[in-house]
């Protein structure tokens, strides 16, 4: 539009200089060009205006139409933030509803965990109470089937057998020996030691010495004890199963109290044991010579002191822990449900009983 008025401007001026011109000139011939030049400048100034009026008109008719869209504008930008509003106002209903629902839901499972663990409470505690019930029944007629206490000699089956001379089970006996002959109670304990053992003098020995503890040094292992055949070569042994050697504790009127396997790998028989007897130390792995024979001396050492059967035990393996031996936790201590090994002390002193 400025162009447009500019052009106007021109025009306009270059008429009047026709004009002008035309006036002050004395030639009509030149008069008459100057005045048709004025006139066409003036045509074209007229024309130029109504351009000006066009461009005016159009720029109002813009304003106008830009007027109405920004109102139109604006009634959109307040309706839509109306509606977010009204959106967030409900989303934050909807969200405080949920919140609200959670927290009584959250309240009434509180309310419910507390009933439930309040009636698990009352249920364990009636569990716990049954249960010590039981155990001290089961304590009661396991410590029955135990030695009363009583002055008399400990009676021990000790049975040794290496058919192949590769074991030092007499250097063990006579340790044995030894540390029982140096306890306090010595003239309590009474050992049957059967050399080159066969089961013959098993079966003999819990007959007819009636022994507490029957204990066994020689090649044992999972499922098998090995006795001497009672020939005078060396060989492999005769092989006695892990159920055999079990039937036997259980054959006789008097089972032992204690049943200990001073072999490799007796572990294992030991469950199997305690069907027939109380109690029973058996060796996890393959156990070496010096370890057997640490273990035996400071185990029978203690029970001729006095000491439970569980003290014992833990003696001898503090004994092999002490002397450097790697097998110190080998020997492995057994009992039936209910017996409780510390309470059991096979040898009782005259002033105790």
């Amino acid at each position: 539009m400025a162009d447009a008025r500019g052009k106007q401007a021109k025009k306009n001026a270059d008429a009047a200089s026709y004009r002008q011109k035309a006036a002050s000139t004395s030639s009509t011939s030149m008069v008459k060009q100057h005045l048709r030049s004025a006139e066409t400048a003036e045509k074209a100034a007229l024309a130029e205006g109504r351009k000006v009026a066009d461009e005016s008109k159009r720029s109002a008719d813009f304003s106008r139409q830009e007027a109405a869209l920004n109102k139109d504008l604006a009634t959109a930008l307040k309706s839509e933030a109306a509606k977010e509003k009204r959106d967030r106002d409900q989303r934050e209903a909807a969200e405080k509803r949920r919140r609200e629902a959670e927290q009584r839901e959250r309240q009434r499972q509180a309310r419910a965990d507390a009933l439930a663990h309040q009636r698990e409470i009352h249920a364990e505690r009636a569990r716990t109470q049954a249960l010590v019930t039981a155990a001290e029944d089961r304590l009661a007629a396991a410590m029955d089937r135990i030695r009363p206490p009583q002055v008399e000699r400990l009676r021990i089956l000790y049975l040794t057998a290496s058919s192949r001379g590769d074991l030092r089970v007499d250097e063990e006996m006579r340790r044995v020996k030894a540390a029982v002959q140096a306890a306090t109670h010595r003239d309590l304990i009474s050992i049957e030691h059967k050399p080159a053992a066969t089961t013959a003098d098993l079966l003999d020995g819990l007959t007819r010495f009636k022994p507490h503890v029957v204990h066994f040094s020689g090649h044992a292992g999972e499922d098998v004890l090995v006795f001497d055949t009672g020939s005078d070569a060396r060989g492999p042994g005769q092989r006695v199963t892990a159920e055999a050697f079990a039937r036997a504790m259980s054959a006789v009127d008097d089972p032992p109290t204690l049943v200990v396997l001073n072999a490799c790998k007796s572990e294992a028989q030991i469950r199997g044991l305690l069907d027939a007897v109380p109690l029973a130390i058996g060796m996890a792995d393959s156990v070496g010579d010096r370890d057997a024979m640490a273990f035996a001396a400071r185990f029978y050492s203690a029970v001729a002191e006095g000491q439970s059967v569980e003290s014992s035990w833990r003696l001898a393996r503090v004994q092999m822990e002490l002397d450097g031996l790697p097998d110190a936790d080998l020997p492995i201590l057994d009992t039936q449900p209910g017996v409780d090994p510390a309470l059991v002390h096979l040898v009782i002193a005259p002033e105790a009983a």
